[in-house]
């Protein structure tokens, strides 16, 4: 049985927008950098002992900080929405066929995020060792993927998944292809490290 942590990282000024950030490499913003000392506390007290991260600064600068074994993967980015990333949804035009089929649907010079999801999940089985409690700390794209998989979800219904930003969730992996989920999106700091 492996300890999998799966958690977000902070709010950035797109969040507050309504904008897909994508793989734009905009900063956690002022109130989350100021929440991250407590959230920092709760993270070190469930366990973990190594980190995956993407290369974001938005995820990668916290999961640094942790002062654990961490690995840094370009793939457990967030999905490239292209010419859109920035823009907040009701201002880009032209975007009816990608909500028609979000999964397969690609923005002008993004990807899909069924492709998102492919090279996030690879790349996740790449790099898992043995039973050592890690932490996977991305994005919403990636993240989403990876629980999907452990729950048997199809990739339609892994955008339903709401993941806040320092939301982190918990599963159990027992094999490849299953898992116990024990939480999903606790919103940190929480007192989390009191409820294991």
């Amino acid at each position: 049985m492996i300890p999998l942590f799966l958690m977000r990282h902070g709010p950035t000024a797109a969040s507050d927008l309504g904008a897909p950030l994508g793989r734009f490499d905009m900063p956690v913003s002022e109130a989350g950098h100021l929440a991250w000392p407590a959230i920092k506390q709760e993270l070190l007290a469930t366990g973990i002992q190594r980190v995956l991260t993407s290369d974001s600064q938005r995820a990668r600068i916290h999961a640094l900080d942790l002062g654990l074994p961490t690995l840094v993967l370009p793939d457990l980015g967030e999905q490239s929405f292209g010419d859109w990333e920035g823009i907040p949804w009701p201002e880009i035009k032209g975007a009816e066929p990608f909500f028609t089929n979000p999964v397969q649907g690609t923005p002008p010079g993004g990807e899909s995020f069924a492709h998102c999801a492919s090279r996030a999940l690879l790349t996740f089985q790449g790099a898992i060792e043995g039973d050592v409690p890690t932490l996977i700390f991305t994005h919403g794209g990636p993240l989403r993927a990876i629980l999907s998989h452990f729950m048997g979800l199809p990739l339609e219904r892994a955008l339903d998944l709401a993941w806040q930003p320092w939301g982190i969730s918990k599963l159990e992996i027992h094999g490849s292809n299953r898992a116990v989920l024990r939480y999903h999106n606790r919103t940190m700091p929480s007192g989390l490290s009191k409820h294991p």
